[in-house]
């Protein structure tokens, strides 16, 4: 008897990066298959990632989803990354002349704005290959007045280890981290990046990040959180793990992300979503 049935559940809800897509950070044919399979018996599927809108949005083409993207963890949904999102949650605009105190500590920095990220040029030697990593980056000089100060979705701040990341926002004052979000992974997580100390700290609005998805799920298409599955397997998804009726890690999974959830399936980089939609979705 499969675990996810049609009587129980009516939407699956996927992290991309270390949960849908493989160790190299593709999207295995075995994977598509059977996103394709469980669409075709009638579950909603929704893509909820830490990624940006343009960051996501191969992945949501390549699977033909019809459903918004929830990206930016939560801070920006929408069906077109160029266009009007359905909900977008930036940083307070009176915090950002706040955020010196953090950003001057960084490595380098890029502020997210309408989904571009504009950086300032350093001789950092990670810098370009970080650049050319992500979409919509746009390089500024530094010596310019050009860095957004108004609806910024993302703050994205590179530091060379975790204790400076710590110190950095230490540095903040009380009342900004407190209407803050801070997430904080080595970039050796990404494929990309296997070979590099870089840790990345990410600023945002504070809210209910990926749990936002529930809020789509119920408002857009009347699905209650009871009847959603999740899948994922950093800190960032556990706001989402918490709140839906089956939550789903997988085997590379942080700790925290497998004592919150109800399963604990294959790892991402062994076809985990891949078999467990064929063996136990029906």
């Amino acid at each position: 008897m499969p675990t996810v049935t049609r009587d129980r559940y009516d939407a699956l809800v996927f992290d991309l990066d270390g949960t849908l897509l493989d160790g190299e950070g593709r999207l295995a044919p075995a994977t598509k298959d059977a996103v394709d399979r469980v669409r075709a018996l009638g579950y909603l599927v929704v893509l909820a990632t830490g990624r940006s809108a343009h960051g996501t949005a191969e992945v949501h083409r390549t699977l033909g989803l019809d459903t918004e993207m929830v990206a930016y963890n939560g801070a920006w949904i929408g069906h077109d990354a160029d266009g009007e999102p359905w909900h977008c949650a930036t940083i307070p605009d009176d915090l950002v002349g706040r955020l010196d105190a953090v950003e001057s500590r960084a490595a380098f920095l890029f502020r997210h704005h309408r989904d571009a990220k504009l950086t300032p040029r350093t001789a950092h030697p990670e810098h370009e290959r970080v650049t050319r990593w992500y979409t919509n980056a746009v390089l500024v000089d530094a010596a310019a007045p050009a860095l957004p100060t108004r609806d910024l979705l993302r703050v994205s701040l590179f530091f060379d280890d975790a204790a400076r990341t710590d110190a950095a926002w230490a540095a903040l004052e009380d009342d900004v981290r407190a209407r803050l979000h801070r997430e904080v992974f080595p970039m050796s997580l990404f494929p990309e990046f296997r070979d590099t100390g870089l840790v990345l700290c990410e600023l945002q609005r504070r809210g209910r990040g990926k749990a936002e998805a529930l809020r789509l799920l119920a408002e857009r298409y009347g699905v209650p959180a009871a009847r959603v599955v999740a899948f994922g397997d950093q800190a960032n998804d556990l706001p989402l793990l918490s709140e839906v009726g089956l939550a789903v890690a997988m085997g590379n999974a942080i700790e925290p992300a497998k004592a919150v959830a109800d399963l604990v399936i294959g790892p991402h980089d062994t076809d985990g979503v891949a078999r467990f939609l064929g063996a136990e979705v029906g």
